[in-house]
């Protein structure tokens, strides 16, 4: 795994990993609407990182408590690799594919 010379943090994902991503939420957004419902690819994007990242339990100034998902942003390259093939995957399991999209174009 390559790291920042300076910081020494792993690098982030990468613009294509980004952009591919994207591709399948959209593809899964333009496809599927459970129970008929249509939801915008942010709102699949809030799913998936709360199915697949996980989410934490935050307190906020009123006392409240409020579930967020934690941050995709924060993931390296071979961890954002892991969550993209367990969304791609879970994506191919609801039969959308990212040949749904060219088929589209």
């Amino acid at each position: 795994m390559t790291r920042c010379p300076t910081c020494h943090r792993a690098h982030r994902r990468t613009h294509d990993q980004n952009a591919r991503y994207w591709l399948i939420v959209h593809a899964v957004a333009d496809k599927l609407t459970p129970q008929g419902v249509s939801y915008t690819p942010e709102t699949w994007h809030t799913y998936f990182k709360q199915r697949f990242i996980g989410a934490d339990d935050v307190r906020l100034p009123n006392g409240k408590v409020i579930t967020q998902p934690k941050s995709s942003a924060e993931l390296d390259k071979h961890e954002f690799a892991e969550y993209m093939t367990a969304v791609e995957s879970w994506a191919g399991e609801h039969d959308v594919w990212l040949a749904d999209i060219a088929e589209a174009a």
